[in-house]
């Protein structure tokens, strides 16, 4: 088989407080999206999309990501991302 197998992780909840300009642009673009898919998206859940495609794209983050995996390979690694101790 050609898949690896699929990592889940359940969800975490995440508190916190935006700045009242950012929530009006999140708001903004919550209007945006349903006029450009013709699709309803609740805020939060856009955040969470927006952060994902962040995320994704970021390729010095990726590269960082695979240093620290490569770190942790190494012989006499102490955690799963690399240590700094070390």
């Amino acid at each position: 088989m050609n898949l690896k197998r699929l990592r889940t992780h359940a969800p975490v909840a995440l508190k916190g407080r935006v700045p009242g300009d950012l929530h009006e642009a999140l708001a903004a673009y919550v209007d945006y999206y349903r006029s450009v898919h013709d699709e309803a998206i609740d805020l939060w859940s856009l955040v969470v999309h927006v952060l994902r495609t962040f995320l994704d794209s970021d390729r010095g983050f990726h590269a960082w990501l695979r240093r620290a995996g490569e770190a942790a390979a190494e012989p006499g690694s102490r955690s799963g991302r690399g240590s700094r101790n070390a």
